[in-house]
Order: C-alpha cells, then sequence, then structure tokens
C-alpha cells in the first residue's frame, strides 16, 4: 500500500501552483523559499515525474504537473465544501448554489458581500462541479451553466452573454500599445482544452481570414484557474470575459490585448432547479444575480 504523501508537500505544490513561483508561494505560506523547493522536489521524487519547468522569472507546469494541479485544486474545493456543509447543518435552511471553481471564485464570490447586506436571513453554500462526471442538477437549488439556455424546463435568468476579449499580463505590450488581429495571430496564443472553450480562439479570429498556427501541449490548459494563472504570469494571451475579470482589469494586472472583441451566442444562466423551486432564498438569489452584471 502507497505511503500517503505529507500535506505539507501537496500544500507548497498548490501555493506554486497560484503563484507560478517558490518566492511568492513561501511569502503567502510565511515559510523560507528554500522550504518549498524542497517540498515540491520531494513531491516530484515521490511521484516520479517533473510538475514544473524551473524557468526564469515564472515557473512552468508540466503537463503532469497540470494534472495534478487540477486534482489538487479540486480536493481542496472539496474540503471547503465539506466544510461548508457541516457548518450548514446547524443553520437552517441553506440555499445550495453549484458552479464551475472559475465563475464561483471571479464572479460570484467577491459579490457575496453584497448578496448577503440584501438578505441576511437567507443562507447560501455554493459548491463548485469542476471535473465531477456525476453532476445532478437536482443535487443543488440553484446551478449556474455556460452555454445558450438555462436548466430545460427550469426557470432561469440569464446573467450576461459572452463578449470574448484578448487578455495578456501588462508587460506583453509594447509600449502599451493594443494588437491589431495579424500581429496577435502570431503571438503565444494560450488554449482551454475544456469542451465549451476549446475552439475559442478559432471563433475570436472567425471571419479575419488569419490562420492560427495548433497550440503546443504547453500552451493548452483544462483548468480555467491554471490557465488564468498562466495568462497572469505573462506566459502567453489567452481569452477573457470582462465581467469576469473585472477585478484584474481594473488593478491593472490584467490589460486587454486588442480592440478586436467576439460576441456569442452563449453566455451565463442562473437557473432554479426542481429542489429550490418552492425555496423563497432560491427565488431571491435568481433575482438578484440576473441585475448583478
Amino acid at each position: 500500500m502507497p505511503q500517503p504523501i505529507p500535506f505539507h508537500q501537496i500544500r507548497a505544490f498548490e501555493a506554486a501552483v497560484r503563484n507560478l513561483s517558490f518566492s511568492r508561494a513561501a511569502n503567502e505560506l510565511n515559510v523560507q523559499q528554500p522550504a518549498i523547493s524542497r517540498h515540491v522536489a520531494a513531491l516530484e521524487a515521490d511521484i516520479g515525474t517533473r510538475l514544473f519547468i524551473r524557468s526564469k522569472p515564472r515557473l512552468t507546469l508540466t503537463k503532469e504537473g497540470e494534472m495534478l494541479a487540477e486534482a489538487v485544486t479540486s480536493g481542496f474545493s472539496a474540503i471547503h465544501q465539506g466544510l461548508e456543509a457541516v457548518r450548514a447543518r446547524t443553520q437552517g435552511e441553506t440555499i445550495v448554489i453549484s458552479a464551475s471553481i472559475g465563475f464561483a471564485s471571479l464572479y460570484l464570490l467577491p459579490r457575496m458581500a453584497e448578496f448577503q447586506a440584501a438578505f441576511p436571513e437567507t443562507k447560501l453554500q455554493i459548491i463548485t462541479r469542476d471535473q465531477n462526471d456525476d453532476f445532478d442538477p437536482r443535487d443543488c437549488d440553484v446551478v449556474i451553466l455556460f452555454g445558450t439556455e438555462g436548466l430545460g424546463g427550469a426557470q432561469s435568468r440569464l446573467i450576461f452573454g459572452e463578449t470574448m476579449v484578448a487578455v495578456c499580463h501588462p508587460d506583453v505590450l509594447v509600449d502599451g500599445k493594443l494588437m491589431e488581429l495579424p500581429v496577435l495571430a502570431q503571438q503565444r496564443l494560450l488554449h482551454l482544452s475544456h469542451g465549451d472553450h476549446s475552439a475559442d480562439w478559432d471563433q475570436f479570429f472567425a471571419g479575419s481570414g488569419l490562420v492560427l498556427a495548433k497550440p503546443s501541449s504547453h500552451d493548452s490548459f483544462h483548468s480555467y484557474m491554471v490557465y488564468l494563472r498562466a495568462i497572469q504570469n505573462g506566459l502567453g494571451i489567452g481569452i477573457g470575459w470582462e465581467p469576469i475579470l473585472t477585478e484584474f482589469l481594473e488593478n491593472r494586472s490584467l490589460r486587454i490585448a486588442s480592440a478586436h472583441e467576439c460576441k456569442t451566442s452563449r453566455g451565463y444562466y442562473c437557473s432554479v432547479t426542481p429542489s429550490g423551486a418552492n425555496k423563497t432564498g432560491a427565488a431571491l438569489f435568481l433575482d438578484w444575480i440576473g441585475q448583478s452584471a
């Protein structure tokens, strides 16, 4: 039976993934940089493969590192959800909301204080479903879906429609100038391999007559949060959505890379499931989030 991996190694790896830097991970965990490096090296030795390409100025995840990052992110999310579920059992009726990790982290959580201030009597529990092939909308009261419509047969509202923009670290732009499409097409473009977004760049450049090179394995990401970190750390240019990335665009840790944008028929929809149909809190949340964009 394999020996359990020490938690401090996993914690060091998770912090390094989010920061793409051993030094910043060390600052976050209040330890010295060599400790993070040792923990990650020990983890790599234990599983028999490299997790990072130790390049400067930023780390780069290997494909194996990306696979483990997705699992660790999901695991930490599951732990958080378990804690929230235990707390909820002692707090009366709770509205359970299911959303993707990216939407929950970048759009919903920054707005939760506003909702709780408006409806202090309504308790919410957010669960994420990424990499959960057995997801069943009936297990929650409210579900947030990305696509062309909400949950079939359910009361739904469009939160915001999709407008794709090209985003990058500020240093990627030469003299801060926006790129014309032909110039943008020649840059290192980062791709999401998830089914809903695997053709985003093709859609972004549709009608331009430009042909994009096939992305390398190092430029393709399955996890949106890892993808976002790669963009933030200057590894390349990615696709973004302004309502989700508002915080980063306002604090200028991310910049719009081109004036071109692409509107699609897709968007984020909020739906009340049969489980939440008779819950006042679910209806309040549906009305509130429909006006939040």
